[in-house]
């Protein structure tokens, strides 16, 4: 890194992590406060909302500068469900044509898909079941910031605003453009990380809101972050996890605080919706040229077999989930999108959804049901459906349509109370009857939670039972519900949402043999180039008498097809006389896979196998066996099996006979498996003790290479004696292992 960029860096965190604003509140502070607002001055007026027709564009203020925003609060309200990601923010600063921040309104605020959530952040807070948004991120400008709202959606909006902000006698000398952008991804692009992020300037980077719309019924959570500063070919910030990214840890559950949260998160299944943030204000990451932020789209993909049922589970498999997100950051000049803002379709599944308020008259109700449509502050409009049935039995359908055949997922969306009552709930279309919910529970068991009360008291808790993913034929249908008895409840709604994958089974077989070739190629092309760097190598030692130190030395070379860099050793492990030169396949923790210039499957050169030596003796009990074992240590077990001895008590021995060798001197190295019940072992040959005890013991299975000295060999077989010569306090037993023995002519 060089002195100018430190210097960059450390004046943005310097910046970025000024001293506590309670400290700084008690100094001058610079500038006039200032508010622009949906409301007026009019004391005889309460109309202070803008409403915003279908497709619509609305400027909400523009402020003249120099200034900067300190806080924005916002309401909505519309007939349209999904608002919060057909309503679109958009913020420009000092007379720019693009939009700095440019989001579905829901997502900046850190609930995706379209869903309503609470957080309570440094920078973001949302309370009022998702609809009271506040924002206290710092954007500054110098001459002009104009604040927008795009109405995406097809129903009319309903918007009041605040905005707080400070008129400043003249903008910050080392000031930096706020930005918030959104993305996403779907259909998925194969092979490839998800794009978070990716911008050109000088800047830093404070924060992440990432939503994933699942395609399996698995976990997804295994993908790993990564960032690439100033066009770095391997990123020098990788994590461990999506879960582990939002600072949780063995899966995901809500939770929501000032740095990182969950505000979103269904039970992992075909459909699980989930939102996280991230804010990196604590430890921003800085950039001087670019910075990338991906994400990978690999974890675990259950499979189910539409024609037998059978199911399958692949381990770190590509997905194809519907993600998206908003990347938050400052930059010294105003930023470029580097793609078209997505449209209002593409951003929302399709979805019929019916309102049970005010459709008292299309629905069909048996004898002793009476529905009426009443206020509820908590519901979609502030009414519901209150439906009261007299016995059991009693039913009442509401009735929908389909236009396109496919996969739906099911959502029913209730208004749940502290009196517990049950409804059998089903769905009658073209096709039969579909079972939703034999016992559908109205009965509010979040009631006692501090943040429900005492709202939920008076008008109960909204909640939405998803009641499971069916395919669909177009056609009329009718959602029933029956009560096991004298019965109550209240529904704001039914969703029928499409869901964006019809088959599954057949995507995870195309891409399985997609990948079989990429992978094949990748092996192929490494390989080849493996071979010809170990040409390059050579030929570098006989032009120079030595082996280079580094690949640098034999000029510019290529990454392996994993994006990573050829790795190099002199000597090698792999072939100790020699050199190693390598790809470790994309997963450097698995010597086994790597591809180099060593026979594959790996034979240690030279090597006497443990494996493939004779018993010459034994002591009563034991009984030497092959096991085959794929260890992560590098180079692995040569040959990928070792000779077990199972040794159970101290002094216990076993004979093993060398393979015939010429006559001569050799350097002898034992290569030993170790293990958390492996003891000290103790080794002789042809009676002569060759090292000192060695402790086989380690907590986890691993490979040793122990120097054993100088042997002389003659021109009859030679024994080589193991004996059990105790164990530690920390080992299991007294087993041992052998991988190999190496012999290595001494030259006079």
């Amino acid at each position: 890194m060089n002195a100018s960029r430190i210097g960059f860096c450390i004046a943005l965190a310097a910046a970025c992590l000024r001293a506590d604003v309670l400290e700084d509140i008690a100094r001058s502070v610079p500038g006039t406060a200032r508010r622009a607002s949906s409301g007026l001055f009019d004391p005889e007026s309460n109309n202070d909302a803008y409403h915003i027709g279908p497709g619509e564009t609305q400027v909400l203020c523009e402020l003249e500068g120099p200034g900067e925003i300190r806080h924005m609060w916002f309401t909505l309200a519309s007939r349209d469900r999904r608002f919060n990601r057909t309503v679109v923010l958009r913020m420009y600063w000092d007379g720019a044509s693009v939009p700095s921040v440019e989001s579905p309104i829901g997502d900046f605020f850190a609930a995706g898909n379209g869903m309503r959530a609470e957080l309570n952040s440094l920078p973001v807070q949302v309370t009022s079941y998702g609809r009271a948004l506040n924002c206290y991120w710092r954007m500054p400008f110098r001459t002009r910031a104009r604040i927008e709202v795009a109405n995406e959606g097809k129903h009319d909006l309903c918007i009041y605003w605040q905005f707080d902000w400070m008129q400043l006698p003249a903008p910050p000398p080392d000031m930096c453009y706020f930005h918030a952008r959104y993305r996403q991804e779907f259909p998925a692009k194969p092979f490839a990380p998800y794009v978070i992020f990716d911008g050109k300037g000088a800047g830093h980077y404070v924060g992440t809101v990432f939503s994933l719309q699942s395609s399996f019924a698995s976990w997804f959570g295994e993908s790993d972050d990564r960032f690439y500063i100033d066009g770095e070919e391997e990123p020098s910030i990788v994590g461990t996890g999506t879960e582990d990214y939002f600072n949780d840890a063995w899966n995901l559950r809500l939770f929501s605080n000032a740095n990182t949260g969950v505000t979103i998160k269904e039970p992992n299944a075909e459909d699980c919706r989930f939102t996280a943030y991230r804010w990196h204000i604590q430890a921003p990451v800085t950039f001087t040229r670019s910075l990338r932020v991906d994400i990978e789209r690999r974890s675990y993909a259950l499979v189910v077999d539409p024609e037998t049922g059978a199911k399958t589970t692949y381990d770190f498999k590509f997905r194809p989930d519907f993600c998206s997100s908003v990347a938050f950051w400052y930059q010294k000049d105003i930023a470029v999108p580097s793609e078209p803002f997505p449209p209002a379709a593409a951003r929302v599944n399709k979805e019929v959804f019916v309102e049970a308020a005010g459709e008292d008259q299309r629905l069909r109700a048996s004898p002793g049901v009476k529905a009426a449509t009443r206020s509820n502050r908590v519901a979609n409009q502030k009414r519901a459906l209150h439906v009261e049935s007299d016995g059991p039995g009693g039913w009442l359908e509401i009735p929908f349509r389909i236009e396109e055949a496919g996969k739906y997922s099911i959502s029913v969306y209730q208004i749940l109370t502290r009196i517990r009552y049950f409804w059998k709930v089903g769905l009658r279309g073209p096709a039969g009857d579909i079972a939703l919910d034999d016992a559908m529970s109205f009965h509010d068991i979040f009631v006692t939670r501090r943040e429900n009360y005492p709202e939920s008291f008076l008008y109960g808790t909204w909640w939405e039972k998803k009641v499971g993913i069916h395919a669909l034929e177009p056609g009329k249908y009718v959602v029933r519900f029956e009560s096991a008895g004298a019965a109550t409840c209240d529904l704001d709604g039914i969703s029928i949402r499409r869901f964006p994958w019809d088959d599954l089974h057949g995507w995870m077989q195309r891409y399985l043999a997609e990948e079989a070739a990429l992978f094949a190629a990748r092996i192929a092309e490494a390989r080849t180039a493996v071979a010809a760097l170990a040409a390059r190598i050579e030929g570098y030692r006989r032009a120079t008498g030595a082996y280079p130190r580094a690949l640098e030395d034999l000029g510019a070379v290529a990454r392996d097809p994993w994006g990573q860099s050829y790795r190099y050793e002199a000597p090698g492990r792999f072939l100790p006389a020699a050199f190693d030169v390598y790809s470790v396949h994309g997963n450097s923790r698995a010597p086994g896979g790597w591809i180099g210039n060593w026979p594959s499957p790996y034979v240690m050169p030279g090597a006497c196998e443990g494996e493939a030596l004779q018993v010459a003796a034994a002591d009563a009990g034991v009984a030497p066996v092959v096991q085959a074992l794929d260890i992560n240590a590098a180079p692995p077990l040569s040959g990928g099996k070792l000779l077990f001895v199972p040794f159970r008590e101290e002094g216990a021995r076993v004979d093993l006979e060398l393979p015939p060798q010429a006559p001569g001197r050799y350097r002898l190295d034992a290569r030993l498996v170790t293990s958390r019940d492996y003891g000290i072992l103790a080794l002789s040959l042809d009676g002569r003790r060759l090292a000192s005890a060695i402790d086989a013991f380690t907590p986890k299975l691993g490979i040793k290479t122990v120097p054993c000295g100088e042997v002389e060999l003659r021109d009859v077989p030679s024994v080589l004696r193991l004996e059990a010569a105790g164990r530690n306090d920390a080992s299991q037993g007294y087993r041992a292992g052998l991988d190999a023995i190496v012999l290595t002519p001494v030259k006079r």
